[in-house]
């Protein structure tokens, strides 16, 4: 299944949406899926989701009220260059996936951690906890996210932002083919600690396109 929906879509924060992108993964041909945030609909996991994984990385974003995050959330849906997306496994919200225009991020000459250039587009990747114990629906997770950006022709390069201290997430990276690992020190507003460690990993169109075949002839294999 592929939706012929934009990659980026102003999109009503408290509607429902059907999957864009679904794939069947394993010797069980388990669904996994891709659809728009329905922000009333979807908090109620997301916001665990949020607090668990803010909580691991960036001890600042503890402290960020639920509120907030939920209007942040909805404002990205109304915009035209970011988008929010629920992963479903067999139909169940499993896993929050976001992608926003490189042109729109603040770059390495900002401060920031990558100097983005024209077809970079940002990602961030949030798991349940069921997904994360799981032995390999984090890389199912990762990889139909990927496989459905790709599918859009603006998208030349996914560029994945990970503190070094998340090495869960670093490995994942490592197991999906990312390129990079290069250490950076951004100019946040955050703690001393927080500023240090942000490494970059980098996915261009080509390479995930021989990734994937690869991917596709052994995950049926996989026990």
């Amino acid at each position: 299944m592929n939706s012929i929906m934009p990659l980026y879509l102003s999109l009503a924060p408290d509607n429902k949406y059907d999957p864009v992108f679904e794939q069947l993964f394993g010797p069980g041909r388990i669904p996994f899926a891709l659809r728009p945030l329905s922000v009333p609909n979807d908090w109620p996991f997301i916001s665990k989701w949020l607090s668990r994984a803010f909580g691991r990385r960036f001890s600042s974003y503890t402290h960020l009220p639920h509120q907030y995050l939920r209007e942040t959330f909805a404002t990205m849906l109304q915009c035209d260059f970011a988008q929010p997306f629920v992963g479903l496994i067999n139909d169940q919200p499993a896993f929050l996936v976001e992608i926003c225009d490189g042109d729109k991020q603040g770059d390495a000459l900002e401060g920031g951690a990558h100097l983005f250039e024209p077809g970079d587009h940002a990602m961030r990747l949030i798991l349940s906890p069921t997904v994360m114990h799981a032995r390999y629906w984090p890389a199912h997770a990762l990889f139909i996210s990927l496989a459905y950006f790709f599918t859009h022709k603006q998208v030349k390069r996914v560029v994945w932002q990970l503190h070094e201290k998340d090495t869960f997430f670093i490995n994942l990276a490592h197991q999906l083919g990312f390129m990079g690992g290069r250490r950076v020190k951004p100019s946040f507003d955050f703690s001393s600690e927080e500023r240090t460690g942000i490494q970059v990993y980098l996915y261009l169109r080509e390479n995930f396109k021989r990734f994937s075949g690869l991917y596709q002839r052994t995950m049926p294999k996989l026990p």
